[in-house]
């Protein structure tokens, strides 16, 4: 199986845009979407559209990946180091081992050296969990891995370390002693994750239905249109927001002004009420440009100007130098001396006009050339005396006319506001101001023209502090009914911008989410197909058949799944064992494709709750992974290790061992009875055990090879006539002892126990009587070595 790169996807995209009916700007969109968030921001803004090149593949970390072992200390149940030597190259190693024994832990320390997490330990919900991933016995704690590329002679090492004091987070990683390059890996790891262990193989299809379908959209290659859709999607989904917002909140904002006595917020809310409201208005309104209603009389009270205090100062000054000036030259002989001065003017005005005649005023002297001159002298003293008065007399006129120019009349403004303040007072002052332009007296106006002034100062004052109070208590209940109108009034703005451009992200979402469809079921089907052909050797027996597998446009996984024929939901009808092997079946496929560089799968425990039938079907669907891949399974349960040299499949078996202080030992196993005779052999040499212990445990083992030699004889003739392997399983539970189980391998019948002896008797001989009474609990065992080679001798011919 393949699939197609990035690159040739995008080729794929734009010749189906070309073939459709797209409008330019959503044909844009839907390739700079493909492109990346930033070719997409570029085409939203407006910015010609631009071929960039994909975005570049992340460096993969090589091909043909093989694992050639597992190098463990310190983690888990493995104290000191343990190692599984593996053979780099396609091929099924099964490793077995009771539980407890140490097997997961090499399983799991594969997976956490090479992908940094295990779900078990690292997503674990309770600390207890995260916590216990050391070993007790052995605290320098560190896993390796070990890989082989094929056509490579050199071998890549990785290796985590942690110190005593590290989290599991933390710790040393390292790539043949260099820093580990985990983004180098990361893409591989998540396409083509080759670890399936037990914790996710039952939650395969109970996990989040995006989980699965992640994993196989981007095995697929469609992580481009995945990531493009959602990109228009997300865009979408924000300008419909910003195009729906100033709609669904111009009620509210409406009503919530309608209802406030300020007049600009009456004002603005008649501007909302149109269906076409004026945008440019209600700016005005909401940043104060036009400021209207009350306060704008209040303002124009704020700004009446009355004459500045260094002009009235200054008429104040000349007004007062002027009256001084007068009263200074304005005295009874200065009068005097104005009507002197003007008889003598017209008494020269005679004389020099007449000649020499009697003086008319007193008749008795005369108006003569001596007179003349005594005359003009006088008249030039008197005039001079004259000057001086009529210039003070002006000098006083323009000072009055000064004075009496500063008093105006009272602003109308004072009157346009007696519905909003009590101008009153400052009226009154005004018009008392005003009124001593009409004061004739110069020493009255300038006695009550400034006190005036500044009654009126004060008062006026006092208005325009009063109107600024009421100014602030007006702009406190506005600022938040302006704050909220002009962030209505951008919001309209921006929706007005953006409702052309939601339509264009709308119909390229639509097409692209069409498109989508149609790619993932074309490139799905290779993978559906393969998964069916797997659950086919898997199910043996089940009345659940799988059909096709779909990616859903919700991002889930569709599963066609009946029962004797009746569609059904997977999860509703199929056992816990049903659904570990669909996991698998689904699994395998993924981590089977050519464009993987990992050649390996590593497997832990999938043969749990598998009735017998599938663990044939197992053991032949991980032989067929093996003809191309280096297949690692663990597990505890013999059952696979038996089908698989029953159905004479190719396998390398494994077994883990666990001794005391976390002492564990990686063996190469024939056969359970090999296996049970070399535990009988090991415990008779150790010394170190009390005589009575050691003698039941090798009698222990002993039993145990025996009752492992029935179940392969039962099974192989039961399974050859073609029994169901639920019933051969039934009939092994109802043997109990091991007399029982003999008798079902010899006569094919639990009943005939009593026949066992005689039989035994004539057909092997009497010793095989007296090895069966040996093994019982409790008996009489005597020369050890006698009982474990006749053990072996009985166990070969049950198995002959």
């Amino acid at each position: 199986m393949t699939v197609a790169g990035e690159a040739g996807l995008l080729e794929l995209m734009a010749g189906r845009l070309a073939e459709d009916d797209l409008s330019p700007r959503a044909a844009d969109l839907v390739l700079a979407a493909c492109l990346g968030e930033a070719a997409l921001e570029r085409a939203l803004a407006g910015a010609p559209a631009r071929h960039d090149a994909p975005r570049e593949p992340v460096d993969c970390p090589g091909q043909g990946i093989f694992v050639s072992e597992i190098r463990v200390r310190g983690f888990r149940g493995i104290g000191p180091e343990a190692r599984l030597p593996l053979a780099p190259g396609p091929g099924l190693t099964v490793v077995t081992g009771r539980n407890g024994s140490g097997k997961s832990s090499f399983a799991e320390a594969a997976e956490l050296a090479l992908t940094g997490h295990n779900a078990r330990w690292t997503r674990a919900r309770h600390d207890v969990w995260r916590q216990g991933w050391r070993n007790l016995h052995h605290r320098d704690t560190a896993v390796e891995l070990e890989l082989v590329q094929a056509a490579l002679p050199d071998r890549t090492t990785i290796r985590r370390r942690w110190a005593p004091e590290d989290e599991l987070s933390q710790g040393e990683w390292t790539q043949d002693g260099e820093p580990f390059d985990e983004h180098r890996w990361r893409d591989a790891l998540e396409t083509y994750r080759p670890f399936l262990p037990y914790s996710e193989l039952g939650t395969v299809l109970d996990a989040q239905p995006e989980d699965l379908y992640e994993a196989l959209h981007r095995l697929l290659g469609l992580e481009a249109i995945t990531e493009a859709q959602q990109s228009l999607a997300e865009h979408r989904k924000h300008l419909a927001e910003v195009v729906a917002r100033p709609h669904d909140r111009r009620e509210r904002v409406r009503a919530e002004l309608a209802a406030a006595p300020d007049d600009r917020a009456r004002r603005a809310a008649e501007l909302l009420g149109s269906d076409s409201p004026d945008l440019d208005a209600i700016a005005d309104l909401a940043l104060g440009a036009g400021v209207g209603g009350g306060t704008g009389l209040l303002h124009r009270v704020v700004d009446l100007v009355l004459p500045p205090g260094d002009e009235v100062d200054r008429c104040r000054e000349q007004l007062d130098q002027a009256l001084g000036a007068v009263t200074a030259v304005a005295t009874d002989n200065a009068q005097d001396s104005l009507r002197c001065s003007e008889i003598l003017r017209l008494a020269i005005q005679l004389q020099e006009s007449g000649g020499d005649e009697s003086c008319p005023v007193c008749g008795l002297g005369r108006l003569d050339g001596l007179w003349l001159a005594r005359a003009g002298e006088r008249a030039e003293h008197l005039a001079k005396a004259a000057g001086e008065l009529h210039e003070a007399a002006d000098r006083l006129d323009v000072a009055v006319a000064a004075a009496r120019a500063l008093c105006q009349p009272a602003p109308e403004v004072l009157l346009e506001t007696q519905d909003v303040l009590d101008t009153t007072t400052a009226l009154q002052a005004w018009q008392a101001w005003q009124d001593c332009a009409s004061i004739d007296d110069p020493v009255r106006l300038r006695r009550e023209l400034f006190d005036r002034f500044a009654e009126l100062a004060a008062a006026v004052d006092q208005l325009k502090s009063v109107a600024r109070e009421q100014i602030d208590r007006l702009d406190l209940m506005w600022r938040p009914m302006a704050i909220a109108l002009f962030e209505w009034h951008s919001q309209a703005q921006q929706a007005l911008a953006d409702a052309e451009v939601l339509a264009d992200v709308t119909e390229a979402e639509n097409w692209i989410r069409g498109t989508a469809a149609t790619l993932r079921s074309e490139r799905i089907a290779p993978f559906a197909k393969e998964s069916q052909r797997i659950w086919q050797r898997l199910r043996q027996q089940s009345n659940v058949e799988f059909g096709a597998v779909r990616l859903g446009g919700t991002r889930n996984v569709e599963l066609d799944v009946s029962v004797d024929g009746v569609s059904n939901s997977a999860l509703a009808v199929m056992s816990q064992g049903e659904l570990h092997s669909l996991g698998l079946a689904l699994f395998l496929p993924r981590a089977m494709v050519d464009e993987s560089p990992f050649r390996f799968v590593v497997v832990d425990d999938p043969v749990q709750a598998m009735d017998p039938s599938k663990v044939d079907g197992l053991a032949q669907v991980l032989a067929d992974v093996a003809l191309t891949r280096q297949v690692v399974v663990f597990t505890h349960d013999e059952r696979l290790v038996e089908a698989l040299r029953r159905l004479r499949l190719a396998a390398t078996v494994r077994e883990v061992c666990r001794g005391e202080g976390s002492v564990v030992r990686v063996r190469t196993s024939d056969d359970p009875v090999g296996r049970c005779l070399d535990d009988a052999r090991a415990v008779r040499g150790d010394e170190d055990l009390p005589e009575a212990l050691r003698a039941e445990l090798v009698a222990s083992c002993c039993r145990a090879a025996l009752e492992a030699a029935s179940h392969a004889r039962f099974r192989r003739e039961r399974l050859g006539r073609g029994t169901p392997h639920a019933e051969v399983e039934r009939a092994l539970e109802c043997a109990l002892t091991t007399r029982q189980k003999i008798a079902l391998a010899v006569f094919d019948d639990l009943s005939a126990t009593a026949e066992l002896v005689p039989h035994l008797e004539d057909v092997v001989g009497g010793w095989a009587v007296e090895l069966l009474r040996a093994c019982r609990v409790g008996g009489d065992c005597g020369d050890l070595d006698v009982l474990i080679r006749d053990t072996e001798l009985l166990a070969g011919w049950l198995q002959r």
